[in-house]
């Protein structure tokens, strides 16, 4: 076995390391951080939207909205009965929920999802502190400064 007598042969590897390897999983971190990040505004949205209908009491006598069918077509809606919501629990199946059943589902999903976006916080964090000292240490191969 060998050993390698010139440590600015291996440059070239850990720039390939950095390029191929750590960019890679930071975007991937990026994008999971960021599908998160987007589901979490929606069940806070969901909670607030929820909140108001208890507060007003339009559970009980209904309600007129407007719904947008795409490309910023509305149409008038009038809900009857908003005492039960429906709830997306993954792989296309909604469950019936009362508000109240509702909000604990929705503050159960909020806090796992506040949990799920610290981790990815810490990977991007721990990843950048890897691609950054990688690049410290090439500098000082390269007797850089």
């Amino acid at each position: 076995m060998a050993i390698n007598s010139n440590p600015l042969e291996k440059i070239p590897q850990f720039e390939k390391f950095i390029n191929d390897v750590l960019k890679n999983d930071l975007k991937k971190f990026e994008e999971k951080l960021d599908a998160k990040n987007t589901d979490l505004a929606e069940f806070i949205q969901l909670k607030s939207l929820i909140t108001t209908l208890k507060n007003n009491e339009f559970n009980e006598s209904g309600f007129k909205t407007k719904v947008d069918l795409g490309n910023n077509f509305f149409v008038q809606a009038r809900v009857d009965d908003a005492s039960k919501i429906f709830i997306d629990v993954g792989l296309g199946y909604y469950i019936e929920f009362s508000l109240d059943e509702a909000l604990v589902l929705i503050n159960v999903r909020i806090k796992l999802l506040e949990l799920q976006i610290n981790n990815l916080r810490k990977e991007i964090a721990k990843t950048n502190a890897h691609i950054k000292l990688l690049l410290i240490g090439i500098r000082n191969l390269q007797g850089l400064k």
